[in-house]
């Protein structure tokens, strides 16, 4: 099990994935939102560039964490596609909310979604983890008052050694 100090570093690490997460789609809205205040020229590469660039900024980090050994190949692939995930719904509300409201509301609309559905996995897992310790300390706790405990309720005593019953 690992110490309480690496995984503080764990996850202080992923709260920088979240961040970098949030930029990169907010951002891929505020060329839109740059187009329609007539700030930039329309040009329908860039747009496509813009939608792709979270997924890219996401599918680079996670593969430097593989190639870097601080992550395995599986679980960085695992990584990769929730963060994408997240991502993907996250700029699908900023599109409809784009539609609504204006291209004003893109940008916000995004970023607000990514965190709070990475607020929320955080909870769900932090919750799993502490469901699943439990457990394992209630099955420690039963099998040693199962050791302790031998025939007729009395404690068990070490090897080599037995009650003399009267």
């Amino acid at each position: 099990m690992p110490a309480y100090r690496d995984l503080v570093n764990k996850y202080t690490k992923r709260k920088k994935d979240t961040l970098m997460d949030t930029v990169a789609a907010g951002l891929s809205y505020a060329d839109n939102v740059a187009v329609d205040l007539g700030l930039l020229d329309d040009i329908g590469m860039v747009d496509a560039l813009t939608a792709a660039a979270p997924f890219a900024v996401i599918a680079v980090t996670e593969q430097v964490q593989v190639i870097m050994g601080r992550k395995t190949g599986k679980a960085g692939f695992s990584d990769a596609v929730q963060r994408m995930i997240k991502t993907g719904a996250a700029m699908g509300v900023g599109a409809l909310a784009g539609i609504a409201a204006g291209p004003i509301a893109a940008v916000p609309a995004a970023m607000g979604t990514r965190v709070l559905l990475s607020h929320y996995k955080s909870k769900s897992t932090l919750g799993l983890r502490v469901r699943e310790r439990t457990d394992r300390l209630r099955a420690l706790r039963e099998r040693r008052e199962a050791q302790n405990v031998g025939l007729f309720g009395r404690p068990a005593l070490p090897a080599g050694m037995e009650y003399v019953d009267p």
